[in-house]
């Protein structure tokens, strides 16, 4: 272990000795380095809780899971035993247990003591992922939040509508405001709306600058050319029952008003966020109920890491309750005289970017700072009882996007130089509290060169997204490119490339999710890739410390000032942490 640790501090400073310019040790170069000369890569496979409820619930099932992860030189198995609905898989006296999932009724078993004891024999590393601060499921309507309404989020929703010269009126939507079912929405001369195949299912309506209605076309008779809004204008996609309002209503040349409105309400109420029911991370009974439940995880099972999941918001419009209005003006040593318009609100005009207020960056800092004192609050907890403890995050690629949650899951060394963030806000970057990081690369074209093959931004791509997320965590811990393996259904030989480009551009490996091998039977694949064993480079804990203080001894000081600037590009996706 010794040599192993020399071995790679002594590579690290050479390769900084031997060039002029400071190699990027926080980058994809540096893992790289790492698997090919010491053959430390991790391969984590997650296992989605209610996803895989009928594998998971006998032991038979788990037996095979982990002889099939085995035998695919697997790693690390992640397993989620928090899922969404705020249930857990094993035996707590603090939360309810699974029983039931869709109308059907699971065995009384504790899965995450077999998982335990078959992973043990197996010779695998077992982490437990919670989703921290949902707690409930929306589409079911269960979970404690529908029993503890005041721990629940406070969400600023806006509604739109638009209204004809006679009156008539149809709620819709902005591209960048919260989707809501049903509503219609409305986007900017950014977006192409391709050609449908199915005549009459839609109706496309542009509109000028003056929302003035300049055309209207069934998207299913474009031909091969996409539409777009006219310069500064908008573009309206009509369906259902917004079709038949429409084609009553409109007509070309008229001029349509756009009116906006926002209120808050609790989480279960907001159509916006239609799955989880996210308490309020600032609720002191919410938050000591968190840490609380990854405690008795960690007092009562031999496991190596807890990965937190949902650690975050809802979105940019969560949570605006009095509880966090106050601990904000706090924090900010003066009152807050419109809450929220002072720190955000819409604009009137659908598509186009919400009006940031005075208190608008702070906001964002503050949300974040948040977070990394719960994330420092709990592993300073439960390192207490069990010092051992690993902790590990499963978050989204999208970093420049991912201020909308309330999280910079960053280095706080870091320097973040976009248009959002205050001077201050690489301070709240939580990396250095944990032990891993994955993020999803949620795209379906795995590396740069085939993007620009296929005409595509290189920003979409598994390459790109898994070297950004290793830029902005600069190495302090190992970062695994997390793939979502619906993305490559019917495509083996694309998941296959998206597999290595993860493993090339970071230190490893996250496959979302376990459900999806076992349907796609591809575990030849996984076979053939991960062929030779490999050790996950967060089991070397002091290494890790050792190549960051080593990194920050030979790094230019100009060159971290500058790097916030060169980040790449990566798109949005919806999911991921």
């Amino acid at each position: 272990m010794n040599t192993l640790r020399t071995l790679l501090i002594t590579l690290c400073v050479w390769m900084f000795a031997m060039t002029a310019q400071a190699v990027d040790l926080s980058g994809a170069t540096f893992a790289r380095l790492q698997s090919a000369y010491l053959g430390l890569q991790g391969r984590l496979m997650w296992i989605d809780a209610t996803a895989n409820l009928d594998r998971i619930t006998t032991r038979e099932g788990i037996e095979d899971i982990v002889a099939r992860c085995k035998k695919a030189n697997i790693t690390t198995l992640v397993l989620d035993v928090k899922p969404v609905s705020g249930h857990v898989i094993y035996n707590s006296r603090l939360a309810e247990r699974l029983r039931t999932w869709r109308g059907k009724t699971y065995p009384e078993i504790d899965v995450l003591a077999i998982f335990v004891e078959e992973a043990r024999k197996a010779g695998l590393e077992i982490a437990v992922s919670f989703n921290v601060f949902s707690e409930g499921h929306k589409m079911h309507n269960v979970g404690l939040g529908y029993r503890k309404p005041e721990w629940q989020s406070v969400t600023y929703s806006i509604e739109r509508w638009m209204t004809t010269p006679g009156g008539a009126r149809l709620m819709v939507r902005g591209s960048d405001d919260p989707e809501t079912p049903g509503v219609s929405p409305v986007y900017g001369e950014e977006f192409l709306l391709e050609p449908t195949k199915t005549p009459g299912a839609q109706l496309a309506v542009t509109l000028d600058e003056n929302q003035r209605i300049t055309g209207m076309i069934d998207p299913a008779i474009l031909g091969e050319e996409p539409l777009s809004a006219p310069d500064n204008g908008r573009l309206l996609i009509l369906s259902n029952q917004a079709l038949d309002w429409g084609t009553r209503h409109l007509r070309l040349s008229e001029r349509m008003r756009f009116e906006v409105q926002g209120r808050r309400i609790p989480v279960t109420e907001a159509p916006g966020e239609r799955v989880a029911v996210f308490v309020n991370p600032l609720h002191p009974e919410a938050r000591r109920y968190q840490i609380a439940l990854m405690r008795e995880v960690a007092e009562n099972y031999d496991v190596d890491a807890i990965v937190f999941d949902r650690m975050r918001y809802a979105n940019l419009f969560n949570d605006y309750s009095e509880l966090t209005r106050a601990a904000f003006e706090r924090w900010l040593g003066k009152p807050i005289q419109r809450w929220p318009e002072d720190v955000i609100r819409p604009h009137p005009v659908p598509g186009r970017p919400v009006i940031r207020g005075p208190y608008f960056k702070p906001w964002l800092e503050f949300r974040a700072r948040v977070i990394r004192e719960f994330v420092r609050e709990t592993t300073e907890t439960i390192r207490q009882v069990k010092p051992k403890m690993q902790f590990g995050v499963y978050v989204g690629s999208w970093f420049q996007e991912y201020y909308g949650v309330g999280v910079n899951w960053g280095s706080e060394k870091f320097p973040v130089q976009t248009s959002w963030a205050s001077v201050t806000y690489h301070e709240a970057g939580y990396a250095e509290f944990l032990d891993w990081i994955s993020t999803g690369c949620y795209y379906p074209v795995p590396t740069r060169a085939e993007a620009h093959a296929q005409g595509r931004s290189p920003g979409g791509t598994v390459e790109t997204s898994a070297r950004l997320s290793s830029t902005v965590v600069a190495n302090s811990v190992p970062v695994y490119a997390g793939l979502y393996a619906l993305q490559y259904a019917r495509k083996p030989e694309v998941f296959e490339r998206a597999l290595q480009a993860a493993a090339d551009n970071s230190h490893g490996v996250m496959i979302f999710d376990l459900s999806y091998i076992y349907d796609y039977g591809w575990w030849h694949i996984l076979d053939r890739v991960f062929a030779k064993p490999a050790t996950p480079p967060h089991r070397y804990t002091d290494l890790v410390s050792q190549l960051r203080a080593a990194q920050d001894a030979v790094r230019s000081p100009r060159d971290v000032r500058g790097s916030g600037a060169r980040l790449p590009a990566v798109p949005y996706q919806p999911g991921g942490g």
